[in-house]
């Protein structure tokens, strides 16, 4: 028997493997992602316990002014766009209005919890310290939807095409977004880290990062899965599709274990607990508050379970490598605005994994009609 013709997953997935080296890349790739929880907490520990190598490849440049995690989202951003298939495109936009609908919630609803956030931060006695955390957190709100948001999502039967239309809508318009939701998070009166902020916001350096490294990739990633569904009847494309998405896998972890050699070698050159523990609540709960807002909107909306899934994902997850490329490539190094990025990630990842089971229907209650009950005895009287 052949390796299609057994695949348990032929008939809800679009490919399956046919050869024993796409089924080993597969069936690695199935199961990272199946404790992806796990594993992004591991390569965390493993950036906690080593940074050193890790400070060294952030800060080396093989190309001037590009920095491996920029290339390596310029990577994770290509197969991503590489992994959609059109037919997934076309369903969410058979739904226009759902998709406007979620794309201003995931949009909206981050500037409110970030703006509450900013007084919040008013309120800390080092306001230099509160104010470069903010920094840091308009990074990680402005970001378009993390991709991861559809690993999730299958795990909670999320609608995938919505699902997909959100990451690909607001990755897209992230040139024109960024900078917006930069200006509405800062406050002209302020000094300091607010003038940066301002700056970044209206300097065309941002839109051009979001659109070269954000954007571009992900339609180049677009344009070369249908260039390859010529090239040999599709089978160039499911013999190289496999592979694409274990290195698509390994390419995040590696940003995580970046970011994580990053913050906490600048942790361990100079301890401030203080920052880290408010660095760590912040990012905990501007990262949990939109989770609960998007599940909140949907259930007021009495949208369905699937639509609830990915309203709640898409409004809670951000593509926090893409915030901290960019916050290394504008703050190198400071550890003010890399460790909200890092714990905002860090917590949506394990929100992200406790959704499926919040999200699951509860089984009605078992009533006296529910009970099997026995047949009555046969009556022989009239045999």
């Amino acid at each position: 028997m052949s390796l299609r013709a057994s695949c348990p997953l032929r008939s809800a997935r679009p490919w399956c493997p046919t050869t024993a080296v796409e089924y080993a890349a597969d069936a690695t790739d199935r199961t990272v992602r199946a404790h992806l929880a796990v594993a992004t907490l591991l390569v965390c520990a493993l950036g906690c316990a080593l940074p050193g190598p890790g400070a060294l490849v952030r800060h080396c440049h093989p190309v001037p002014g590009v920095t491996p995690p920029m290339l390596m989202l310029l990577a994770a951003m290509f197969i991503g766009g590489f992994e959609v298939r059109a037919a997934d495109v076309a369903r969410a936009l058979l739904r226009p209005g759902l998709l406007l609908a979620g794309l201003a919630v995931a949009l909206v609803l981050r500037m409110v919890v970030l703006l509450g956030a900013e007084r919040a931060a008013g309120c800390w006695p080092d306001q230099r310290e509160a104010l470069w955390l903010v920094v840091g957190l308009s990074l990680t709100a402005t970001m378009p939807v993390a991709g991861a948001a559809q690993t999730w999502g299958a795990k909670a039967h999320a609608d995938a095409p919505l699902g997909l239309g959100l990451v690909l809508a607001t990755t897209l318009l992230s040139p024109l977004t960024v900078p917006l939701g930069l200006v509405l998070a800062e406050e002209p009166e302020s000094g300091g880290p607010r003038e940066v902020l301002d700056g970044l916001a209206r300097a065309d350096a941002t839109s051009g990062f979001m659109a070269f490294w954000v954007a571009a990739p992900l339609l180049a990633g677009l344009g070369a899965r249908r260039l390859t569904r010529r090239l040999a009847g599709g089978r160039a494309r499911a013999a190289v599709l496999p592979w694409l998405r274990l290195l698509g896998l390994l390419n995040a972890l590696g940003l995580t274990y970046l970011n994580a050699a990053g913050v906490f070698g600048e942790i361990a050159q100079r301890p401030e607990p203080r920052l880290v523990g408010l660095a760590l609540t912040a990012g905990a709960a501007v990262c949990a508050a939109p989770f609960a807002a998007g599940w909140l909107t949907a259930r007021q909306a009495r949208t369905g379970q699937s639509e609830t899934a990915t309203l709640t994902l898409a409004t809670g997850m951000n593509n926090t490598s893409a915030a901290a490329a960019l916050a290394g490539s504008q703050f190198s190094g400071h550890p003010a605005v890399l460790l909200p990025i890092f714990f905002y990630g860090m917590a949506q990842q394990l929100l992200a994994a406790c959704v499926p089971r919040l999200l699951r229907p509860r089984a009605p209650a078992t009533t006296c009609a529910d009970v099997p009950m026995p047949s009555p005895r046969p009556d022989f009287t009239h045999a």
